[in-house]
């Protein structure tokens, strides 16, 4: 027998997280565009942030990666810490969410659904439609786990070890009770690394009456403070803002925690209010978390503001060595779709610099400027800048490949780092054109009038061709190979037309081989740029 209740507790338990593992990941996938477009409506206003909070979670069903996501904003500075605060405020009502879920008595239907589910599943092709399948089987395994634990614990009720067990942190014997079963409910949540886990735990318990109402409301409070340990994880090894939201998230659940414990017994008669445990205990476990929560939030929200400073005292913030260029953090892999949307707007900055990279070249050439100039080194800084942005978009994109995403983030996590490739070919072309610059500054060779007039020619049409791949990528304009053909094709006309001329008149008139190799190099460095700016319309046609 008690092998029998081992294997069903055990299976129901690695089922129900499974379950959860699935649905959480499958609501991801189908909410990425969403949460993209709900974390743009992030201003400074407290209440909206909030709301965003709410929203996320709800959406992707875990608090866990809604937080972790907010901490990867925050240390990329995509976030605030006020705006993070008001995230996760929101986040902690949105995980309530799970428990009204949960409310469902439809747990006899949970293996039906996962058999439906997965037989559709593997007749069907469309990735959308089994993405959705999948999400369906997850919360399927989630009743069915459920369904499992409870018939697994329902014999523990008449064993006097277990009875001793739990009455060793039972709620209704006075205030150390509820501080044990507090802890008992924080202990086994930082373990699990899932509040929703422990919750559906909590309920199982509650409903075959192993723990009594009073016990499983004192577990679900100690769950709220357990649930941060994930933050706490996550903002390690990250910059100030990061940790101090993470912080914050803590210091809110525990403080939240702390004084309802102290007026514990009136929390109690206040849920009798709404509903009867004795009636229905899961729905009584439900309300007990959700006013909590938004009681917490209530509370905390006005003061988001003085949060913030005091949190700014308590972790300083130090020199510290900016080892990433992007704003691309690993805790975003949390929502593959966010990692993917971030690198376009990295590349995206890229193609302004490189615009105002060919404005240096072309005044280093008019005014003859020194290699010491600031034109001169901002190209430099440039080139050197992208090779770290480079290696960093490729290595969060190809993070991205490996986490099972969905084909249209494939595409796009491929597509971003062949044109971050491609971006960086052309600032080292750049960086050639001004090293050959101060090649002949430093021999005092000066290109003549009719040099600089081809290379001005050549130069324009390069930056109108670029301007126009790189505005068309930014605008999501993909269908343009016609036309940059075309443009690219005029390019190459040109340069071949000045090449020619510059061989005819070294017939003419004699000059030295650096000036002759120097001129001709840069010719050739200009429709290898066009050359790398067409391969970019390539890649995005695909």
């Amino acid at each position: 027998m008690g092998l029998e209740i081992f294997f069903n507790v055990i299976g129901g338990l690695g089922i129900f997280l499974y379950g959860m593992h699935h649905m959480s990941g499958g609501m991801q996938k189908i909410a990425g565009t969403k949460i993209k477009s709900i974390i743009g409506l992030l201003t400074k206003n407290r209440v909206i942030a909030c709301i965003v909070g709410v929203l996320v979670t709800a959406m992707v069903q875990s608090s866990s990666v809604s937080t972790v996501m907010t901490i990867g904003f925050v240390n990329a500075s995509l976030m605030s810490l006020k705006q993070a605060l008001g995230v996760i405020l929101g986040a902690n009502i949105g995980t309530t969410v799970t428990g009204w879920i949960l409310v469902l008595k439809i747990g006899k239907y949970g293996l039906p659904m996962v058999g439906i589910s997965a037989i559709l599943y593997l007749f069907t092709k469309n990735d959308k439609v089994r993405t959705k399948l999948l999400t369906f089987m997850g919360l399927g395994m989630i009743f069915f786990g459920l369904e499992l634990m409870s018939s697994g614990f329902k014999p523990l009720r008449t064993m006097p070890f277990f009875i001793e067990l739990f009455h060793s942190f039972d709620a209704a014997s006075g205030f150390g009770g509820v501080i044990a079963a507090a802890l008992v409910g924080a202990l086994l949540t930082a373990i699990v690394q899932s509040s929703s886990a422990t919750l559906g735990i909590t309920i199982v318990l509650a409903s075959q009456g192993m723990i009594n109402s009073e016990t499983a409301v004192a577990l679900v409070l100690g769950e709220n403070v357990g649930t941060t340990i994930t933050a706490m994880l996550a903002s390690l090894g990250a910059r100030a803002n990061a940790k101090r939201a993470a912080l914050a998230h803590t210091f809110i659940n525990v403080v939240g925690v702390i004084w309802v414990v102290s007026i514990f017994p009136f929390y109690l008669q206040f849920l009798n209010n709404f509903v009867n445990p004795t009636i229905n205990i899961t729905k009584y476990i439900a309300t007990a978390h959700t006013i909590f929560n938004v009681t917490n939030v209530l509370l905390f929200l006005p003061f988001i503001g003085y949060i913030a400073k005091v949190l700014e005292k308590i972790i300083v913030e130090k020199e510290e060595v900016i080892k990433s260029v992007t704003q691309l953090d690993e805790r975003m892999l949390e929502t593959p779709n966010i990692v993917v949307y971030q690198t376009k707007l990295e590349i995206n900055k890229i193609g302004r610099e490189i615009i105002s990279a060919f404005g240096d070249i072309k005044k280093a050439f008019k005014e003859n400027l020194p290699a010491d100039s600031k034109e001169f080194q901002n190209v430099i800084d440039l080139e050197d800048k992208m090779d770290i942005v480079q290696d960093e978009i490729a290595s969060m994109n190809s993070k991205v490949l490996t986490l099972g995403v969905e084909p249209p983030i494939i595409k796009e996590a491929r597509k971003n780092i062949a044109i971050s490739d491609q971006y960086e070919s052309i600032t080292d072309y750049l960086k050639r054109i001004v090293f050959i610059h101060k090649r002949l500054f430093d021999h005092n060779e000066n290109l003549n009038s009719i040099n600089l007039e081809e290379l001005e020619k050549i130069h324009n049409l390069t930056v109108d061709f670029f301007n126009y791949v790189d505005c068309s990528y930014k605008n999501n304009n993909y269908k343009i190979l016609g036309e940059a053909t075309k443009k690219a094709a005029k390019i190459s006309s040109l340069y071949n037309e000045i090449r020619r001329n510059h061989l005819d008149r070294m017939t003419e008139v004699a000059k030295s081989p650096i000036l002759v190799t120097g001129y001709m190099d840069m010719l050739n460095h200009y429709k290898r740029l066009s050359d790398h700016a067409l391969t970019v319309v390539e890649i995005l046609s695909i």
